[in-house]
């Protein structure tokens, strides 16, 4: 919260969030010019920390198991594949993931390591771009820690960081996707830096799309955002709040023809030149017939697929969830952000309905749209761990709520109640998913 840090720490940083007006005034300029390196370097070096620590949590003991289990016995064997200029003996889904996976294996070796290498590096990235993106958000530096934090024992990124499948490469993309979206119309740069910033998300965003196609809702969430910030830099709204409408300006400075060579052209760039590492590996054709023809079978393949009927679950059943998969590292959100993160999206739409509030309507629509995607999306099967994008929306929305709540309650900070009641659940779901054997498995109490 606000109280995190000092009063001209936050002076400083709402000064720089807002855009560091320019000013004639060289007493002005040189000082906002002193506060930029500093701030830069605190978060440089938070980030740093950050990842640091995720990774050597995802990294311990992440040889355990030492077999391929759940869904790696599909992804490893094509990594492998890859390695060895063979037919990909898994063809259903776009080849980045797989390559990650290759080059963790390439690089550690064909192990327990080397099969999750890359998705722990990955998810450790993850965690950095979830403190930048809220940072860029709020502007707080306080509820970017709140937020890091929240993700961090959020259970989802634990299990999903310690497992080579492709869903952690997904949101690896979609989250720095996001960061740079929200430097390109935040920051206070000139028009070519936005461009290259929007250009950066629409790459970024396509190599999530990459790794799995429910990437697109994201892609779509910006395009509407965008489109409808334009409209509001053209018209003349009363009501709109003065934070967004610099971002209409700032997206009217970028320029349509800019937004849909970012947010339509580049993905589709990124996306489509993905597959040609898969091509040269198969010693086939690089070329539009062959690039249609795989993801034609792709999209076929999916819905076809029947999947297993004792672990599919309704997309409408995962927020409230209380059941592990026990199959997948016993993986359930922790309830303090899946429940909190709810009440939370709550205050988020009342917030963005009553003040126009920019932040809280992004986390709003970023979440409904990574979730109810699945209410349309035509397959006969659904997985409690297709929750994880829409779950890691959930730590920054919590996060920007106790932004605008009361630091205090009968004298203590609800910041400190909720870190403390997350840690402590993650605490207790850690000897489970980082599968530890006994007795260290119930060190904490079993699971029924």
């Amino acid at each position: 919260m606000r109280a995190l840090g000092s009063k001209s720490e936050s002076a400083h940083v709402i000064a720089i969030g807002q855009g560091l007006m320019e000013s004639s005034s060289g007493d002005v300029a040189t000082q906002e010019t002193s506060v930029q390196p500093r701030v830069r370097r605190r978060l440089a070096l938070t980030s740093l920390v950050l990842g640091a620590i995720a990774l050597a949590l995802f990294l311990a003991g992440i040889g355990n198991p030492a077999k391929n289990y759940y869904d790696e016995g599909l992804y490893v064997p094509v990594a492998k594949a890859f390695l060895n200029n063979a037919p990909d003996p898994s063809p259903y889904g776009p080849p980045l993931g797989k390559f990650l996976v290759a080059i963790g294996i390439k690089l550690v070796g064909d192990n327990p390591l080397g099969w999750r290498i890359a998705s722990a590096v990955c998810g450790s990235l993850t965690l950095v771009a979830v403190f930048l993106w809220t940072y860029l958000l709020s502007k707080d530096y306080g509820i970017a820690c709140i937020a890091a934090v929240l993700t961090l024992v959020n259970n989802f990124l634990f299990v999903m960081s310690r497992v080579a499948m492709m869903d952690v490469f997904l949101v690896f993309f979609l989250l720095w996707g996001l960061v740079a979206y929200t430097a390109a119309i935040e920051l206070n740069i000139g028009a070519a830096k936005r461009r290259i910033l929007l250009y950066c998300s629409g790459i970024s965003i396509g190599l999530a799309g990459a790794c799995k196609w429910n990437a697109v809702d994201t892609l779509a969430v910006l395009l509407l955002t965008s489109f409808a910030l334009f409209l509001i830099s053209k018209r003349s709204f009363g009501s709109v709040s003065p934070s967004i409408a610099r971002y209409a300006e700032n997206v009217r400075q970028i320029g349509i023809p800019s937004v849909l060579l970012a947010l339509i052209v580049s993905p589709v760039v990124s996306y489509t030149l993905t597959f040609w590492p898969q091509c040269h590996s198969l010693h086939l054709p690089f070329g539009i017939h062959q690039f249609l023809a795989m993801n034609l079978y792709i999209w076929r393949f999916h819905l076809a697929v029947v999947g297993n009927p004792f672990i599919i679950s309704a997309w409408y059943s995962w927020p409230l969830r209380l059941s592990p998969q026990r199959a997948l590292s016993y993986l359930l959100g922790n309830p303090v952000v899946m429940w909190g993160g709810m009440i939370a999206l709550v205050f988020c739409f009342r917030r963005f309905w009553k003040c126009f509030a920019f932040a809280e309507g992004l986390i709003v629509l970023l979440y409904a749209a990574n979730l109810l995607q699945w209410a349309v999306t035509p397959a006969k099967c659904t997985f409690y761990y297709y929750y994880f994008p829409a779950a890691m929306i959930l730590s920054v929305a919590i996060a920007l709520t106790l932004h605008s709540l009361p630091q205090r309650i009968f004298g203590v900070r609800i910041s400190l109640l909720v870190l403390s009641a997350a840690a402590i659940v993650f605490l207790w779901c850690l000897p489970k998913m980082a599968h530890l054997e006994a007795p260290w498995d119930c060190a904490l109490g079993c699971w029924s």
